[in-house]
């Protein structure tokens, strides 16, 4: 059971917008952006602006702006009553009742939910249009760190021994099981630490919930949902393919 989830079973494709559909998780290399060269009272909204002016490191800067500009697009791209709002009518808030990040359309009820995340700049956002269980995550596969230590510390021992039966796969191991642990997290609104110690494919089965993963680069990405096998990701290689529908 558990070596289904070792396959490279999500489908990574580079973007293109005539094939964008509603469960599509956006990828993007933040550490592209310059973020002084963008107009960002345009681009974002005054809670947004508010948020990005606390962050401290040029990094933290670019994540932010970055997925909430995928955010922004994936809104318009995705409803066309929301087509002609400019980017900055977009906001972005956290909502500590749902533990989801919500987007707020002004002048309109509507609110979507939605899912990011990011790891050493690169970074990924998707909506969840159906408001079914769903989450993702990214972690970049770092070979440095002690994760044999830390699964022995942290995971479970069906876990631990997957890890440590492959010498040449245990870095794989450790981060994919840690994606679906934390994509699992999202899905169910659950805190990370309740869902480091327990078996992630006994809760995945449980919960009747489905996991697609993959590599992308040095990346770990992992999808759950109770409609999986929908989901795919696109590389945006360039925020400049956005440009048109946000208007920058």
């Amino acid at each position: 059971m558990p070596g289904l989830f070792f396959q490279q079973r999500l489908v990574i494709n580079q973007y293109r917008e005539h094939l964008l559909n509603t469960n599509t998780v956006l990828l993007f290399d933040a550490q592209q952006l310059n973020v002084d060269e963008f107009d960002l009272h345009a681009l974002l909204s005054p809670f947004e602006l508010a948020v990005i002016t606390r962050r401290k490191s040029i990094k933290a800067k670019q994540e932010y702006l970055a997925t909430r500009l995928l955010l922004k697009y994936l809104v318009k791209q995705s409803s066309a009553q929301f087509s002609h709002l400019t980017a900055n009518q977009i906001s972005s808030e956290f909502d500590e009742q749902s533990s989801k990040l919500l987007i707020h359309i002004t002048g309109s009820e509507t609110v979507f939910s939605s899912c990011l995340s990011h790891s050493n700049g690169f970074v990924g956002a998707a909506l969840n249009i159906e408001r079914a269980e769903f989450g993702f995550d990214i972690e970049k596969i770092s070979v440095q760190r002690p994760f044999v230590k830390l699964a022995k510390h942290f995971y479970h021992q069906d876990e631990v021994n997957l890890i440590t039966q492959s010498q040449q796969q245990s870095a794989e191991r450790f981060f994919r099981i840690w994606t679906l642990k934390e994509a699992l997290a999202k899905a169910t609104s659950r805190p990370i630490a309740k869902l480091l110690s327990p078996n992630v494919f006994t809760e995945l089965t449980q919960a009747n919930l489905a996991a697609l993963s993959c590599q992308y680069n040095e990346f770990d990405i992992s999808v759950v949902s109770d409609k999986s096998t929908d989901w795919q990701c696109s590389v945006v290689n360039s925020i400049t393919q956005l440009r048109g529908v946000l208007g920058f």
